[in-house]
């Protein structure tokens, strides 16, 4: 057997012997360079990278009067070309009465700039992030003068979102998963052309304990599954369908969203609204106190809020209009009687 394979190996060496050289050439100079990747990724300063990246995002949004500011707790690297961020905070001033500062919370992030396209020019970053019990993942393309991200969520709980609990002032449960795809000609959000589509399942709204507006206890309301679909062009998403059938509730949207390049900056002017289904008043007493009983002329304890009345149109829905930049809306009551 010995014999046998110094024989083969001779052979390999009649054969390819002259290739060696040049596999010295070539091998040397890698082996050098992927030593000095990792040297390089475990030697960063990623401690003077987030003070920066906090620092500077902070800063930026002071001179332009932002009611948000980041926190990072911790920042390493993630194998050669990223970042793994963790315990990330986004703060921000709520514009609901009863929550004066809400935060969006980020478990842990990473970030990684893909290295094979970049040898063909492109500049390309993934990402995964898990946040609010579940997690999304995707990635930004530059190609040229043209940006685009994709998304995709996986089983979110927004009942984690704060600043949605907080508009809302009541807990939520429910399940979001979907899809974002937008491109940026120009790399302009206000050029974008994409989709959006998001479900959210199992949607409760209310817990029977927690009181909306700080009065009222409301006894959970079973929304269902609530289905979003939006198409952008030229910048403009319109929204396709917004809609839910649950066994307690109704819910109809329209509307758009004028992008920009800072999401949270992006204006919003949607028309939502909703009604309360029979099976839910006739649930029990409190039910039929707060939404009135069928049949019955004594005005629901709910109406008594002067905002919720005016938002209340003939038919029964309850409308709303939701205006303004995505961080700081303007929800103002859209029913005036209206069918």
């Amino acid at each position: 057997m010995k014999e046998i394979l110094l024989k083969y190996a001779k052979e390999l060496l009649l054969k390819y012997g002259k290739y060696v050289k040049y596999v010295r050439l070539v091998g040397y100079p890698a082996f050098y360079l992927l030593c000095l990747a990792i040297f390089f990724s475990y030697s960063f300063p990623y401690d003077k990278l987030k003070e920066r990246l906090v620092a500077t995002f902070n800063a930026d949004q002071r001179t332009v009067g932002g009611q948000q500011e980041l926190q990072i707790d911790e920042m390493q690297g993630y194998w050669l070309s990223g970042v793994r961020l963790k315990g990330v905070r986004l703060l921000s001033m709520s514009t609901a009465p009863v929550v004066s500062l809400s935060k969006i919370d980020i478990d842990e992030a990473t970030v990684r700039y893909e290295l094979l396209p970049a040898l063909f020019g492109a500049a390309d970053t993934s990402f995964h992030v898990f946040a609010f019990g579940g997690e999304a993942s995707g990635s930004y393309e530059v190609h040229g003068l043209d940006k685009s991200v994709e998304a995709t969520l996986d089983t979110l709980n927004i009942g984690k979102i704060e600043p949605l609990v907080g508009i809302l002032g009541v807990p939520l449960t429910g399940k979001a998963s979907g899809t974002v795809r937008i491109e940026m000609p120009g790399a302009k959000a206000s050029n974008g052309n994409g989709s959006v589509s998001i479900e959210v399942r199992d949607l409760v709204v209310g817990d029977g304990k927690a009181k909306f507006k700080g009065a009222l206890v409301i006894p959970p309301i079973n929304v269902g599954v609530v289905t979003l679909a939006a198409e952008a062009k030229s910048g403009t998403l319109k929204i396709s369908k917004l809609s839910a059938g649950g066994r307690d509730v109704e819910l109809q949207g329209e509307g758009r969203v004028m992008m920009r390049e800072v999401v949270s900056e992006s204006v919003c002017d949607v028309q939502v609204r909703f009604k309360i289904n029979d099976a839910y008043r006739n649930k029990n007493d409190v039910a039929k106190s707060l939404f009135g009983d069928s049949g019955s002329s004594i005005p629901p304890l709910f109406d008594l809020d002067p905002q919720v009345k005016q938002s209340k149109r003939a038919d029964g829905f309850y409308a709303w209009s939701i205006r303004g930049a995505l961080a700081r809306p303007d929800i103002v009551p859209a029913g005036m009687g209206r069918p």
